[in-house]
């Protein structure tokens, strides 16, 4: 029998994540879990329970056909044609995530196939054409996915926009939330060129918007680097909301500053887990980012600000309560 044909190498993964708060007034329980992500995609919904409820809809496919930059100026593009992958993911019944992303490989063929042929790879774009002279062209790649866009340059954002948008207008939720809270995004790409295993780098664009840059030794890992960035996302969004409450909080009344404060400790707070629900592969890359950026340092001093703050404004209020002439 002939061998069967080799799949091509990925040359980059681009990729964007939006993460939000559900909008619903209470924790989302299996049945409305299953009942909200089912409508993304039509299909299976995988669930996990330990150490935190978390919830993926099936992948569902974007055909594009579009332009990549080529190097950190982005003036020479490639063309891909192909399929975004976007999943909508629900952690703990409350944070609604939609994660978009593309594999780029090279074309086997010289010309533009049937859309059959693209459609049967869901998450997998193929450079059509000839590449620009480089033996690397996966970072050149990278390097191009962020810089600014053009008119006909793919937009991942796009796409993983509209789908957080479809989920949130979902009839399952009644469009109520806990609490105040921003949308965030993490752009991010991965390549393969490791030599002693995963790197990982993060920058803070603006107050919502994130890069985020992988590398891993095995093109086997990258499944692992797109469920970490995931990961990565939820966290950095969590301490977004907190740095967020505290700030709004400043100079309120005590009565308004529990208001504001309390539905971070009883929502949120239980969910920060960083690094359980990622592969093996990619638990000290999360150590190692930690290490940088003290993220579970900086989480534990808020959340310990937020019960003192609440503290001493009940103090406060009990003391006014029994005053003398009160």
């Amino acid at each position: 029998m002939p061998a069967p044909p080799r799949r091509p190498t990925p040359l980059v993964v681009l990729g964007e994540i939006r993460t939000c708060l559900l909008p619903h007034s209470l924790t989302l329980d299996d049945r409305g879990t299953v009942e909200l992500l089912a409508t993304v995609a039509g299909a299976t919904v995988v669930r996990r329970e330990r150490p935190c409820p978390l919830a993926f809809s099936p992948r569902h496919a974007t055909g594009v056909d579009c332009h990549l930059g080529w190097g950190p100026n982005a003036n020479t593009t490639a063309r891909v044609v192909g399929t975004v992958a976007s999943t909508a993911i629900l952690t703990g019944g409350r944070i609604a995530q939609v994660s978009s992303h593309t594999t780029v490989v090279r074309a086997q063929q010289k010309k533009r196939m049937p859309w059959a042929h693209y459609i049967a790879r869901i998450g997998v774009t193929e450079l059509v054409g000839e590449l620009p002279d480089s033996t690397a062209a996966g970072k050149q790649l990278a390097a191009g996915y962020f810089a600014p866009p053009g008119a006909t340059t793919i937009d991942v954002g796009s796409i993983c926009a509209r789908q957080l948008d479809n989920l949130r207008a979902s009839p399952v939720l009644d469009g109520h939330r806990p609490l105040r809270a921003p949308t965030t995004r993490l752009r991010w790409n991965a390549i393969v060129g490791g030599t002693t295993g995963p790197a990982v780098s993060m920058r803070i664009e603006d107050e919502e918007f994130r890069t985020l840059r992988v590398t891993v030794k095995e093109s086997t890992d990258l499944p692992a680097a797109l469920r970490f960035c995931e990961d990565v996302a939820v966290h950095d969004w969590l301490l977004t909301v907190i740095d967020a409450r505290v700030r709004a909080a400043e100079g309120l009344d005590e009565g308004r500053q529990v208001a504001a404060l309390a539905p971070v400790l009883e929502h949120l707070t239980h969910l920060w887990m960083p690094g359980a629900q990622v592969p093996t592969a990619m638990r000290a890359p999360w150590r190692d980012l930690q290490t940088v950026a003290g993220l579970s340092k900086q989480w534990t001093a808020r959340v310990e600000q937020i019960q003192r703050r609440i503290d001493v404004a009940t103090y406060h209020a009990v003391r006014g309560t029994n005053a003398p002439g009160r």
